[in-house]
């Protein structure tokens, strides 16, 4: 189990840096620092392939994040999330760069995980529908698709900017625009959308 996941942490930083074309296996090996033999690694991972299929396949626990009365605070809340994990975590920083690398081969699906965030994303406006915390006439299949798309956009943008250094400010810009045309009027001054709500939510962390 350790060595599975020494390759796993060395390919997400490989991936990360170099994308799907430029990343090697020599480089994925170099990068355990010796921890893991080239037999070990085909013994785990029998290619390249191989390899940034189950990084693209790892799922996101989203039981990690309390649950709130407020639905659409939970649904600022998986965003703020995702920022997290793209900060601290290599494999979701390999999993964003592998989701949007032109240069994938045909037998890769990159649409999975933004299917998962879409259908996330429409289970919690629908929640919030059915409690009266959206505006009338809200389509949640539609806000889900509009509001991945434009995460994905501002994480790309703020990587070429600024390495994402930025981006939980350029999240909460986002949601500031944005819930005034989601949100029922009344919920809307109890939403935090701060920069910093995932570190008051988690003060030590995500587990």
């Amino acid at each position: 189990m350790r060595t599975h996941e020494a390759i796993l942490e060395a390919a997400g930083q490989v991936f990360d840096e170099h994308g799907y074309v430029g990343a090697t296996l020599k480089m994925i090996l170099s990068r355990t620092g010796g921890e893991v033999t080239k037999g070990g690694l085909y013994h785990h991972f029998r290619s390249k392939e191989h390899l940034a299929k189950e990084i693209m396949e790892i799922q996101v626990p989203m039981s990690t994040l309390p649950p709130q009365a407020s639905k659409i605070q939970e649904l600022v809340d998986t965003s703020f999330f995702f920022v997290y994990l793209l900060l601290n975590n290599p494999l979701a920083r390999a999993g964003a760069r592998l989701s949007t690398d032109g240069g994938l081969p045909p037998s890769l699906d990159a649409t999975g995980v933004f299917r998962a965030w879409a259908g996330h994303a429409e289970l919690l406006i629908r929640q919030a529908s059915e409690l009266k915390q959206t505006l009338p006439g809200t389509e949640p299949d539609q806000i889900s698709e509009v509001l991945v798309g434009a995460y994905v956009g501002i994480q790309l943008t703020s990587k070429a900017f600024d390495d994402r250094r930025e981006l939980p400010r350029r999240i909460s810009l986002f949601w500031r625009l944005i819930l005034p045309g989601i949100a029922a009027p009344g919920l809307l001054p109890t939403i935090d959308y701060a920069p910093d709500r995932m570190s008051r939510l988690f003060p030590s962390g995500p587990v």
